[in-house]
C-alpha cells in the first residue's frame, strides 16, 4: 500500500484510519477497537530483497515495555495523539528531544483492545537505523506503530528529508508505521501536527474531528496517568534522556580513588569471609545475620536520609557515609551475598534505590553492576521500569559480560517485569531454603 505524503506545510493522507481510544490503566495504554470493518487496515510487507538486508550497526534506542495492568485498576481513557504524547515522559522516563519515537500497540488476548508494547527512541539524526529497529520490532510484532517526529533544530530542508525517509520505511515495509505525527518538544499544550497515515474523511468521522487527530495540542503533561505514577513514588521525568543517564555517573566525591580500591578490595574479602561462614554453618545462624545487617543499613537509610513528610531524598548526603557503602560493596562483591539479599530490594524499594544508587556512584566493576541490577529490581517493584533501563545500560557498560544485567535487559525489552521479579524472588527463596533449615521439618 503507498501512502500519499505532503511536506510539513500541507496537509495530506493516504491511508484509511480509524480513531481508536487510547485506554491508560497505571501506566497501561491500551486502544479500544473499533469492529474491523468500520475501518480498514494499512497493510505492508517487506520485499524479499529487503527481508535479507540488515544494517550492521545496533541501533541507539530506548526500549521501555510496562506491565499489565489489572482489570480492577482504575481506568483512564486517551482519545487523541496530544494525550498520547504528554505520557511519553512518564512512559520513557525522561522528556525525548530531537527524538523519533515509535510506540507500538500490541493485540490483546481477548482481542477486543491493543495494548501499547515496546515505546522505541532513537536520535532525530540516526535514521540510518531505521532497518535495525525495524528487525527489533518485528520480534514484537505489533499491529500498529504510531511515529512521533519530535524536533525543533533540524532547518525545513533537514526536517522534510528526515519525514521523507521515516515515509519510505513505511512503505517499504521496514517499520509498518501507521500515523506519524510531528511537533516542537514534549510540553504541555505545544502544537502537534499528522504528517502522514489517517485519512481527512476517517478523522472528520471522528467525535474529536480533525482538529484533534491532524493537529492539536499536547495534554497537560503533569496531569498524565503515566507522570502521576512516576509522582506518586516521588519520582519526575528527567529533562532529557542525557539527565535520566546521568543519575548514575556522579562519582562519590568522598571516595578517592585510592580509597576506593582498598574499599573494595576489604569489601571482596570481607564477603568470601561471610559466604564461607554460611557455608559452613549448618543451623543458617549466618545466612539471616547476613540479612539483618542490610536490613539494618537500609532502615538507617530510611530513618536519616529520606525526609518522613515530605518523602524528600538526601543523596549527596548519603554519598558521605562511607561506612554504610562499604557494607554494601560487601553484597554486591559477588552473586552469591548479592542473592541473598535480592527481596530486600522488593521489601524495602525507596531505600534500596537510594542506597544502591549510592553505592553504584561510589564504586567500580562488578560491584558496580550488581548494584546497579538490584536498583533495577527495586524501581521495577515500584512500578518505575522506566527507571530500570538506564540502570542496567550502565550495568553492562561496567561489565559487559555481566549475567543478570543481561538477563534482566532482555526480560525488560520484552515487557515481562512481573516474571522479572517472581523469577529473582524464586532465585532467592530457594537460596535461602538451602541454607537455613525449615525449623518445621
Amino acid at each position: 500500500m503507498n501512502f500519499a505524503k505532503s511536506k510539513l506545510q500541507t496537509w495530506f493522507s493516504s491511508t484509511n484510519f480509524m480513531k481508536r481510544e487510547l485506554d491508560l490503566r497505571a501506566g497501561l495504554v491500551e486502544i479500544e477497537k473499533v469492529p474491523v470493518d468500520n475501518f480498514s487496515y494499512p497493510q505492508f510487507s517487506r520485499s524479499p530483497q529487503e527481508a535479507g538486508e540488515t544494517s550492521p550497526q545496533s541501533p541507539d534506542i530506548l526500549c521501555s515495555m510496562t506491565a499489565k495492568a489489572h482489570r480492577n485498576e482504575p481506568t483512564t481513557v486517551l482519545q487523541t495523539p496530544g494525550q498520547l504524547l504528554a505520557n511519553i515522559p512518564g512512559i520513557l522516563g525522561f522528556y525525548p528531544s530531537e527524538s523519533i519515537v515509535l510506540a507500538c500497540m500490541m493485540q490483546e488476548d481477548d482481542a477486543t483492545t491493543l495494548t501499547l508494547g515496546p515505546v522505541i527512541r532513537l536520535d532525530v539524526g540516526d535514521t540510518r537505523l531505521l532497518p535495525d529497529v525495524g528487525q527489533a520490532v518485528d520480534s514484537f510484532n505489533p499491529t500498529r506503530i504510531f511515529a512521533f517526529l519530535i524536533t525543533k533544530e533540524l532547518p525545513p530542508n533537514a526536517l522534510d528529508d528526515t519525514l521523507e525517509q521515516l515515509l519510505a520505511t513505511a512503505e517499504q515495509g521496514i517499520v509498518n508505521i501507521t500515523g506519524c505525527w510531528y511537533t516542537k518538544e514534549v510540553i504541555s499544550s505545544e502544537p502537534y501536527m499528522l504528517c502522514f497515515g489517517p485519512e481527512p474523511e476517517a478523522l472528520a468521522a471522528d467525535d474529536h474531528g480533525i482538529s484533534e487527530w491532524e493537529f492539536g495540542r499536547i495534554a497537560p503533561i503533569s496531569s498524565a496517568a503515566a507522570t502521576k505514577r512516576m509522582l506518586q513514588e516521588g519520582q519526575l521525568p528527567e529533562l532529557n534522556r542525557h539527565e535520566a543517564y546521568a543519575l548514575f555517573e556522579q562519582n562519590n566525591p568522598h571516595v578517592s580513588a585510592s580509597k576506593r580500591k582498598k574499599l573494595e578490595k576489604d569489601a571482596r574479602t570481607l564477603a568470601e569471609d561471610i559466604q564461607h561462614q554460611i557455608n559452613a554453618d549448618d543451623s543458617g545462624y549466618y545466612y539471616l545475620t547476613s540479612l539483618d545487617v542490610l536490613t539494618r543499613a537500609l532502615e538507617f537509610v530510611k530513618a536519616n536520609y529520606i525526609d518522613s513528610s515530605s518523602g524528600a531524598e538526601n543523596f549527596d548526603g548519603l554519598l558521605g557515609e562511607v561506612d554504610i557503602l562499604q557494607t554494601v560493596a560487601t553484597y554486591m562483591a559477588g552473586s552469591f551475598l548479592r542473592d541473598a539479599v535480592l527481596h530486600l530490594c522488593v521489601d524495602f524499594p525507596r531505600e534500596a534505590t537510594l542506597l544502591l544508587r549510592a553505592a553504584a556512584c561510589t564504586f567500580t566493576g562488578e560491584f558496580r553492576s550488581n548494584a546497579l541490577c538490584l536498583y533495577a529490581l527495586s524501581v521495577i517493584a515500584m512500578g518505575l521500569s522506566m527507571k530500570a533501563s538506564p540502570a542496567l545500560e550502565a550495568a553492562i557498560e561496567a561489565t559487559p559480560r555481566h549475567n543478570l544485567s543481561n538477563l534482566l535487559r532482555e526480560g525488560l525489552f520484552n515487557g515481562e517485569t512481573t516474571k522479572l521479579i517472581d523469577a529473582c524472588l524464586r532465585g532467592n527463596q530457594q537460596l535461602r531454603d538451602f541454607h537455613v533449615p525449615d525449623p518445621k521439618a
